[in-house]
């Protein structure tokens, strides 16, 4: 067996167009593996002709019912009438998970969305084989965890909660790479999950941001989750130390 089992994940895919090149860059050239859509995104088509078609990716849906930034906004995959506690006045999905919370919005139109983005993700191309959720909503009403699970098992896909690890803490100086670094070194044997948002620093990207997180420190941050998977610190690290980048598809759940 491997020293260390990662799942590499990067989020986002079809949320921009930086984020989709990025995401194509670490599979292709990096140690990525799994990739989790973006639904009611406005690059999700270019999404799907980048990536769909790529079998040895891991695609996931990114389960997603809330729009955080300030500039950017997005809304339901279905009619904003059907899902209304969902959205504001405009038809977006809110800010936060608290707004939702706070609106004891309804199971049923939670599910109802999940299933449209589903839908329209195999529609689109992709091989769906499992979901996580976008700012971890699962929270907000009661039995939404329990409803999902059943969701994911009458679909045939995995509940990304149910999978991962947490790499242990560990001191070191130097860049976000070299911290990565020394935390796989501390890890014990096992499997283990990294989750992502690989961008690049950009207009693109800066053009995000909301009260709590500066545009200005997104894209920089962002480019920082690319080279998780493409330094080549970090591929000379996993082929001389035994770390095997695995998919959802080929890991065990947690226990």
């Amino acid at each position: 067996m491997p020293h260390i089992r990662l799942i590499t994940r990067g989020d986002d895919c079809g949320s921009n167009h930086t984020a989709n090149v990025a995401i194509r860059e670490a599979f292709q050239h990096g140690t990525l593996k799994n990739t989790s859509l973006m639904v009611p995104c406005a690059a999700i088509e270019e999404a799907a002709e980048m990536l769909a078609a790529e079998k040895a990716l891991c695609c996931g849906l990114h389960c997603t019912i809330t729009a955080e930034w300030d500039r950017v906004s997005w809304g339901p995959v279905l009619d904003p009438a059907r899902v209304p506690a969902l959205v504001d006045d405009h038809g977006h999905f809110m800010q936060s998970t608290h707004a939702l919370h706070e609106r004891q919005v309804p199971v049923e139109q939670v599910m109802a969305e999940l299933q449209a983005q589903l839908n329209r993700a195999r529609a689109l191309g992709f091989d769906v084989r499992y979901a996580d959720q976008h700012m971890g909503f699962g929270w907000i009403a009661e039995g939404l965890e329990e409803a999902i699970d059943a969701w994911c098992h009458r679909e045939g896909i995995l509940n990304a909660r149910h999978y991962g690890g947490r790499l242990p803490d560990a001191q070191a100086e130097g860049d976000p790479v070299e911290q990565l670094i020394a935390r796989l070194d501390a890890a014990p044997s096992g499997q283990y999950l990294i989750v992502g948002h690989p961008a690049y620093d950009n207009e693109e990207m800066r053009a995000l941001g909301h009260e709590g997180v500066a545009g200005s420190t997104i894209g920089p941050d962002r480019d920082w989750q690319r080279r998780f998977f493409t330094d080549p610190r970090i591929l000379a690290y996993c082929a001389t130390h035994d770390v095997v980048p695995i998919r959802y598809d080929e890991a065990e759940p947690s226990r």
